[in-house]
């Protein structure tokens, strides 16, 4: 599906325009859930400005899209699935800008270490694993390579996905876990979960069709 579609985009003459800032988006996304993760997991000190960081994402969503619409105006193209499906790619990608922000908006908010526990292990577990998808789900985009884009679903749904929501359902019956410390580690398995989900979003452009994007056949839900 994604290699007829880079095709038809390369014939085009979209291609060069868009690809270099969707990477750039994807590159962006990577550093801002790096830094802002390890804000809060190892209280390192944050040497950008995030905040701007994902100003600037959103501007490249808007200038995309500008060039998707134009595009799309001048050709008068009968099909626009192409296009389409670039468009959800980039609000994929905004929306990881997101969650990093909401990452680091936590971490300034709880201002003191997470206390080490199972909880923490295991979020300490999955951060490395989230950052490993993003150079494939960028692989799979740009390559059209089914590879890298069935390691980040199968990340995802059987790693990744399982231990946010093992947090999660382990908080819901720990008594011993204080409102605050609930609270943040919940809402910290949530985020990680969710651009997991996005990266998973991104890495199934090569291998599903349109209407099917985002999803897995046996396992949908995520």
């Amino acid at each position: 599906m994604l290699s007829r579609i880079v095709y038809i985009l390369k014939e085009r003459g979209l291609v060069p325009k868009i690809e270099s800032e969707i990477r750039t988006m994807l590159d962006f996304g990577k550093t801002m859930f790096e830094a802002s993760s390890l804000a809060l997991l190892e209280r390192r000190s944050v040497v950008f400005d995030l905040y701007a960081k994902d100003r600037e994402i959103n501007e490249l969503v808007v200038d995309i899209r500008k060039k998707l619409v134009e595009h799309l105006t001048i050709s008068q193209a009968t099909k626009v699935d192409a296009e389409v499906i670039f468009i959800k790619v980039i609000s994929d990608i905004e929306r990881i800008g997101d969650y990093s922000k909401n990452l680091m908006d936590m971490a300034r908010q709880y201002g003191k270490p997470l206390r080490e526990s199972d909880y923490f292990r295991v979020l300490k577990d999955v951060f490395p694993k989230i950052l490993a998808n993003f150079p494939r789900a960028e692989k799979a985009l740009f390559d059209c390579d089914e590879v890298p884009a069935r390691q980040v679903v199968d990340s995802h749904h059987k790693e990744i996905n399982a231990a946010c929501q093992g947090i999660v359902t382990g908080l819901l019956g720990d008594e011993s876990v204080a409102g605050p410390e609930a609270i943040a580690l919940a809402l910290t398995s949530r985020y990680f979960k969710r651009v997991s989900s996005h990266l998973k979003n991104v890495a199934t452009t090569a291998i599903n069709p349109f209407h099917q994007i985002g999803f897995v056949a046996e396992q949908s839900k995520d």
